[in-house]
């Protein structure tokens, strides 16, 4: 999601956050290079290249998933929690404008991957990664609700399960803002709720995580706006000062074993948000379009680095053993290839679709 331009000035450091959380998600997926049919052959964690310096990443990137879902929070309870509220934003209208932002290129990707995997399956017995590549996982994958069942079963183009389950969300989200529950304390009570809930683990379904970190960035949303209203530059900054210092203190705690990783993002992601929207303000508009180029590339990186590990796979099919994965080179070029895939698809594919879709929807 861009925002408007009168924002660009303001929140356009949510963009960087954005493009932020999509290289730890890259590398914790780098791991399936070396699968083939459907395991590990000769897997070793320290063995993927630069694992000195991207440990961090390697080992927990994937809780960049839990800080998307708090950014998603964020932008989704500035731009429309009122609007909905007060009855601006009917069902129908914000229903439109996520199917346009979203479906497009997931059904472009679910296709590929779908042919590509037919082939690796046909060849190989089992499939490159994920496996139950079937019509009944295909059907829900068409609907965007892979994941929406009481278990997980990862298929296709995998990493789309999270986006399924924040559509489950974002209707959650148009239901509670209609009834008008958008007050801190609302929002404190949900993030409490859904907290509770996980610490207990009444449930398994990651649907309860999903709406904590959605809600723990509404909540981040409300504190920003407080920030800006009702304090000072100079009390913004004293807090600002002192949130960087507490999240540096749990940096050294989870390093040291003593907090678990998810909260730690759970306290990095919410000030990362609030210092970066403070701090990147640029009054150039060349720089203003090229961080929102970056924002641009999230969820086109999210979709198309799997196929291209697929078609990584495929190309070494008959000798899997010589991809070089353990090289240096071989990442960079992934990362590269990925990246340079994201931008150009946003621009000829994501972009054009939606203003296709948009012009001909609702727009009431």
């Amino acid at each position: 999601m861009s925002f408007p331009s009168r924002a660009a000035p303001t929140l356009i450091g949510i963009e960087l956050v954005r493009f932020a959380c999509t290289l730890p998600v890259l590398l914790w997926h780098y791991q399936h290079f070396f699968y083939v049919a459907g395991q590990p052959v000769g897997f070793e964690m320290s063995a993927q290249p630069g694992y000195a310096l991207l440990q961090p990443f390697y080992l927990f990137g994937y809780l960049s998933v839990q800080a998307f879902w708090c950014l998603s929070g964020f932008i989704f309870f500035w731009k429309y929690a009122r609007p909905i509220a007060e009855g601006a934003v009917p069902l129908r209208r914000f229903a439109w404008l996520r199917f346009s932002r979203l479906y497009p290129l997931h059904l472009l990707t679910l296709l590929l991957v779908a042919l590509m995997s037919g082939w690796y399956e046909r060849t190989m017995g089992a499939g490159f990664v994920y496996q139950h590549q079937d019509w009944p996982h295909f059907g829900l994958q068409l609907l965007m609700a892979s994941d929406w069942g009481p278990s997980i079963e990862w298929s296709y183009n995998g990493p789309i399960w999270s986006i399924s389950l924040e559509i489950l969300v974002y209707l959650v989200f148009f239901a509670l803002s209609r009834l008008g529950l958008i007050r801190t304390w609302m929002v404190l009570g949900l993030i409490g709720g859904t907290g509770l809930v996980y610490q207990l683990k009444l449930t398994s379904h990651p649907i309860v995580l999903c709406l904590f970190f959605f809600y723990l960035g509404a909540l981040t949303c409300q504190v920003h706006e407080a920030m800006q209203t009702r304090l000072t530059a100079r009390q913004q900054s004293l807090g600002l000062g002192l949130a960087l210092v507490a999240t540096g203190g749990a940096a050294v705690l989870s390093a040291q074993g003593l907090l678990r990783p998810m909260l730690f993002v759970a306290l990095l992601t919410p000030v990362a948000i609030i210092a970066l929207v403070r701090w990147v303000r640029p009054a150039s508009v060349w720089t203003v379009r090229t961080i929102e180029s970056l924002g641009h590339m999230t969820y086109s990186s999210y979709l198309w680095h799997f196929p291209l590990q697929l078609a990584a796979a495929l190309w070494f099919m008959q000798q899997p053993q010589a991809m070089p994965a353990r090289e240096g080179w071989w990442l960079a070029a992934y990362l590269g290839l990925t990246y340079a895939l994201a931008l150009l698809s946003y621009r000829w594919i994501e972009a054009p679709a939606q203003r296709w879709l948009r012009q001909r929807g609702p727009s009431h």
